[in-house]
């Protein structure tokens, strides 16, 4: 059903609300079960921290588009890695060393920037951003579903981390030949679209904050970044919280009057993401009480698959329903850990592929924020990503499993 509705233009927000609503169905819908589903997702504090974390990210990221930061901060890097097609996949890579949902977002308007000296499709520009951010995925510290992973399954954190880091390491250069790769990259004319408009406008606007030098545009740009990784790894803040104080620095750093205040916090509120947000939640949650999960668990439980296999192949559903690999590990890896304690082998397995299924999911907030920023198809930004991931998965399956 959720698939079906994206494919037909439908929103986001109102798809999943539908698949939600089909999926209580078939599972001895009771009125106790759609409460606990709506009380679950209105009231769980995790699900406005994410809300507010998502806003100020869109906050940010409208700050650094309309004061010319983004353009600074690319004309500074230009130099240094001495390559547009380089650039376009840097600046994904670096924004995606901050764990954040949806944090394509941020990205986005670079890669867009990146893209004007070549003649790229929206969906190329899409599958750039979109596969470059998540990259980390598998051997960032920082990502949540790599300390839920190690916390769960007892694995220290650096050993964890140091046997998925190959794994970063390969999805870079997969990306670097079948992403950065095609026709589209031969130089074309630039296309002014709105977003570029908008970073011309920018300019204008940073000249008059007087930000003019190429170090300036640089601390600019990184600064909140890397304040924002030391604020919730060294102080432990909330992604809401961290990204709150980063958004307040930067409007105080950069003089903004009330108005521009004011039309920063109206332009940055984009009902569609943020119903997005509370719809893919809501359907989590669904999931949980209506006991499919349970089901699906139960189900190769009672088959000859080999248990590595079925809880692969459990992480890789579980997040291909949610689109979150975090989501797979707090489902599957204490059935996990209660199966295999402390294994490496079948914890690197299992996690690999729920970041395969998270990434091919079309609940994935990051694929939605990018799709929808670059008025892509979204299936389309797909087929180079399940290119990849089938290689990462058959090279998986080689590694520790054959």
């Amino acid at each position: 059903m959720v698939v079906w509705l994206l494919r037909k233009k439908v929103q986001i927000g109102h798809a999943m609300l539908a698949g939600s609503i089909v999926l209580f169905l078939i599972s001895s819908p009771t009125l106790g079960k759609a409460d606990a589903a709506i009380q679950t997702t209105l009231r769980e504090v995790g699900t406005w921290e994410v809300v507010f974390a998502m806003y100020f990210v869109m906050c940010l990221e409208h700050l650094l588009r309309t004061t010319g930061i983004i353009e600074g901060f690319m004309a500074a890097m230009k130099p240094l890695l001495r390559s547009d097609r380089v650039l376009l996949a840097f600046m994904p890579t670096f924004l995606g060393l901050l764990p954040s949902l949806g944090g394509a977002i941020f990205s986005a308007p670079m890669v867009e920037q990146a893209s004007k000296k070549f003649s790229l499709s929206p969906e190329k520009k899409g599958a750039i951003n979109y596969w470059f951010r998540h990259i980390w995925e598998y051997g960032n510290p920082i990502i949540p579903g790599v300390l839920l992973a190690s916390q769960i399954t007892s694995i220290p954190l650096g050993t964890f981390v140091a046997n998925m880091i190959g794994y970063t390491l390969l999805a870079l250069l997969l990306g670097v030949v079948f992403i950065l790769t095609g026709k589209g990259f031969q130089s074309g004319p630039a296309v002014q679209n709105d977003s570029v408009k908008d970073l011309d406008c920018g300019k204008n606007q940073a000249d008059s904050l007087k930000v003019r030098s190429p170090f300036h545009y640089f601390l600019l740009g990184v600064g909140p970044i890397l304040v924002n990784i030391i604020l919730v790894v060294a102080f432990d803040l909330s992604a809401a919280l961290s990204m709150g104080i980063v958004v307040s620095g930067m409007v105080i750093i950069l003089g903004f009057t009330r108005q521009q205040l004011v039309t920063m916090l109206r332009e940055a509120f984009e009902k569609k993401i943020l119903w997005g947000i509370l719809g893919i939640l809501f359907f989590q949650h669904v999931l949980t009480v209506s006991g499919i999960v349970q089901e699906l668990i139960a189900f190769f439980q009672g088959t000859n698959i080999p248990v590595v296999v079925m809880l692969g192949l459990g992480s890789l559903i579980v997040a291909l329903l949610t689109g979150s690999p975090q989501g797979a590990v707090a489902v599957i890896f204490p059935i996990l850990s209660a199966f295999y304690p402390g294994n490496l082998e079948t914890a690197t397995v299992a996690y690999i592929m729920a970041i395969a299924g998270a990434m091919l999911s079309p609940a994935h907030l990051c694929l939605i924020v990018t799709a929808e920023y670059f008025k892509a198809d979204l299936f389309k930004i797909l087929k180079p990503v399940l290119l990849l991931e089938v290689m990462i998965l058959t090279f998986m399956a080689v590694v520790h499993l054959i």
